[in-house]
């Protein structure tokens, strides 16, 4: 959904630094299993030293052991650390990669059905129609959720799903903040995320009623409306701001109901 943010760089996602963790542990290990192995030429040179009477040369080579020593184990305590690091970056990862589940799931299965209603209503061949056809066909094919997702939107219960990125985040702001002020319809933000809507984009504290309500009486309640005020089926009507503000009552009535006052 949205656009990719092309700055952040591969090595600055948590993937990206948890292979650079492990490259750099991997890094440690090898240089800590040389010192080990060198420290202990060296302690055998001093005791083979020290057989032949070679006391300096015994101290000499057991003190710069002992630095080997002392040197591999920091690079083994760092090594430790380093764990801790991924550890707590495949956890950022792993929140990062429980993906919402969508409300609103539209990719086109409905166009046809709008598309049809449309050249029955206009009398228009589907060959003979106009990009301005389309773009009106293509709004109608989102009736079944653009009076909830305004008011949504209206009622400031909307914010950005964790799937966006940052830039994704902020132009969504913006188309909403354009849409709550009228100054777009709210069909513009599925078309603008391929009529998709996830769950995360409504607030916690209406959620679960939210959720409940679209998957429950909110289908027979748009199309008891499209029948009994718009004279159409439902995919056969545009937006249109008077309509939502006449069906909005029966929203926010479920919503009362539940206890949950805006």
């Amino acid at each position: 959904m949205g656009k990719k943010n092309t700055s952040v760089t591969e090595e600055n996602t948590p993937s990206g630094r948890i292979r650079k963790l492990n490259s750099k542990i991997r890094g440690n290990l090898i240089v800590a299993v040389i010192v080990e192995v060198l420290s202990a030429g060296m302690v055998v040179a001093a005791v083979t030293g020290l057989a032949k009477g070679g006391v300096p040369l015994f101290v000499g080579m057991l003190f710069f052991a002992l630095i080997g020593e002392v040197f591999a184990i920091s690079l083994f305590k760092e090594n430790k650390e380093l764990q801790g690091r991924i550890q707590a970056e495949q956890r950022m990862l792993d929140s990062k990669t429980i993906f919402a589940e969508p409300l609103y799931k539209n990719k086109g299965y409905t166009y046809s059905t709008a598309c049809e209603l449309y050249c029955r209503k206009t009398g228009k061949a589907e060959k003979d129609l106009t990009k301005e056809d389309e773009r009106i066909i293509w709004q109608n094919s989102y009736d079944d959720f653009a009076y909830l997702l305004m008011w949504i939107i209206e009622n400031d219960l909307y914010q950005p799903t964790k799937d966006h990125d940052e830039d994704s985040a902020r132009e969504a702001k913006s188309l909403v903040n354009l849409i709550k002020n009228r100054k777009e319809v709210p069909t513009a933000y599925l078309e603008g995320y391929e009529g998709y809507f996830m769950e995360d984009e409504v607030k916690k504290k209406a959620r679960d009623f939210v959720i409940e309500y679209y998957r429950g009486s909110y289908d027979a309640e748009v199309r008891a409306f499209a029948r009994e005020k718009l004279d159409s089926e439902l995919y056969g009507f545009p937006f249109r701001w008077e309509d939502y503000d006449a069906f909005k009552e029966n929203i926010d009535k479920a919503y009362e109901e539940r206890g949950l006052p805006i």
